[in-house]
């Protein structure tokens, strides 16, 4: 194999905003657009029609499908963004090194919901998930870099902001549509296939609009080959096969059912894992590519994201359950995504005006201590009283909205921010930075869905404490608390952003 660097000289990728001056609304607005289709697509997949799929499936234990498949899924969100970003920062066509990724991924991804709609069977529901996250995250990879490659320094808090607003926006569009689908179709077979086919046409919309207003040049990257062609190393060689084992493992025991077969293959996954781990940091190539991670703002930045993220995604994925068990509604899918539409509508102003205040005070943290420190309250309330007033449930999401709007205002800004090379590697690194993202949504399902099951259900004693009485939701959302706390404390630690 070919020792290769890749130069980024000559290229004319580089997507410089039209003039000089701010860039209009109408612009942003554009460029943006696709992050509507971003909350269109995942919140109602993940509060209300993955759940319903599940239980189509699996009556018994739904909580385990929606655990495996998000876990599956999640192995892709985290090595995707990473490949595909860095690949788009390096790729060539006459439409740009961006609109190509975000056009095929999208394709696949609408192949992947049609998939997902008709899933009949847990094993078939986790593989069209899989493939979802796969082609999704490829897309939306390439997409990260388009801020970073437009957006000057002084407004990208601006732009975070509206980031986030239509994020937010998209997710009341597509929770709003799909709630009316499965009120009115309920919540079974036509309304899955039904509330799918609204993310599509959504997902399709919004793409060709940013596709427009991406000026992208057309992209003409160079590679230089320093060495003369040679075998890949053998500690590279290890390090490939030690993963590919790994991803092929926690697959097969999360698509498949395999029993006491299962503790055997997981065995294999985990001793492969270190292996790829281990001779993978011997790789030149591969300690170069996490060098951010030696960045100390980078770094930080990135565990303060996965912990707040991480306590998002130990409520979301399980709130249609705390709908079916704790509050007793008759449809938990029309509720959650009632219940959903309440955050999103307690989070559109603090995204709107959070972003832009940002960048007038020229400061990032505030914002993180205080949308935090409402989720965290917000959630411990759940825990405590285990809520069973419907209003009540409605008017504590958009209080937690107000927190969850406000963290969005300028979780991208401070990104951007602390990106070691903004110039050369912003799809790859802000890939690398995704991570922190998607590592949450699969371990927060993968490893609380268990919990959750196992502490909900009665006969179990652990620790002289019986199970039962909804404890499996006071420990997860307990849990959300502490990561919210934690994201917030860690705030502190970033130097170069006030």
């Amino acid at each position: 194999m070919a020792s290769i660097v890749w130069s980024d000289m000559g290229t004319s990728a580089t997507l410089a905003p039209s003039t000089g001056g701010r860039l209009g609304y109408g612009r942003l607005f554009g460029l943006n657009a696709f992050w509507f289709a971003g909350g269109a697509h995942w919140q109602p997949i993940s509060i209300s029609l993955l759940p319903v799929g599940a239980m189509l499936v699996s009556a018994h234990s739904p909580e385990l499908v929606v655990g495996r498949a998000t876990a599956a899924g999640g192995i892709f969100a985290m090595l995707v963004p990473i490949l595909a970003g860095s690949l788009s920062d390096r790729t060539s066509s006459r439409w740009g090194r961006r609109r190509p990724w975000m056009v095929v991924g999208t394709i696949l991804n609408v192949i992947g919901l049609g998939l997902l709609a008709f899933a009949g069977s847990p094993a078939m529901v986790v593989a069209a998930y899989v493939f979802v996250q796969a082609s999704n995250n490829a897309a939306s990879a390439a997409y990260a870099g388009v801020i970073p490659d437009v957006v000057p320094a002084a407004e990208r808090g601006r732009a975070s902001g509206l980031l986030g607003t239509m994020n937010q926006l998209g997710t009341v569009v597509g929770v709003g549509l799909v709630g009316v689908v499965l009120a009115e179709l309920g919540s079974n077979r036509r309304g899955l296939v039904a509330g799918y086919g609204v993310i599509v046409v959504i997902l399709l919309v919004s793409l060709v609009i940013t596709i427009r207003a991406v000026h992208e040049a057309p992209s003409n990257f160079r590679t230089q080959r320093t060495m003369a062609r040679t075998a890949p190393s053998a500690t590279a060689l290890i390090a490939a096969i030690a993963l590919l084992v790994t991803v092929v493992a926690v697959l097969t025991v999360l698509v498949f059912s395999l029993g006491t077969v299962a503790w055997a293959v997981g065995g294999v996954a985990v001793v492969a894992g270190v292996v790829a781990v281990g001779t993978g940091l011997r790789v030149p190539a591969f300690r170069t590519f996490l060098a951010p991670f030696a960045e100390h703002d980078f770094l930080w930045v990135f565990l303060t994201r996965f912990l707040t993220t991480l306590g998002i995604w130990s409520v979301l994925p399980f709130v249609a359950f705390y709908f079916e068990d704790v509050v007793h509604v008759h449809n938990s899918g029309a509720a959650s995504a009632i219940w959903l539409l309440a955050v999103i509508g307690g989070a559109i102003l603090p995204s709107i005006i959070g972003g832009q205040l940002s960048d007038r005070l020229g400061r990032r943290k505030p914002f993180v201590y205080l949308s935090s420190g409402i989720q965290a309250a917000v959630v411990s309330v759940l825990v405590f009283g285990l809520i069973t007033s419907l209003p009540l449930m409605y008017v504590l999401g958009i209080v937690y909205g107000v927190g969850y709007g406000m963290y969005y205002a300028v979780d991208w800004a401070l990104a951007c921010d602390v990106l070691p090379d903004s110039e050369h590697a912003a799809g790859k690194d802000m890939g690398l930075w995704h991570v922190s993202f998607t590592l949450p949504q699969a371990l927060a399902p993968a490893v609380l869905a268990g919990v959750l099951y196992y502490f909900n259900h009665a006969g179990h004693t652990v620790f002289g404490v019986a199970t039962g009485h909804n404890l499996g939701f006071r420990l997860v959302f307990g849990g959300a608390a502490l990561w919210f706390i934690l994201g917030t404390v860690l705030v502190s630690q970033i130097r170069g952003v006030r």
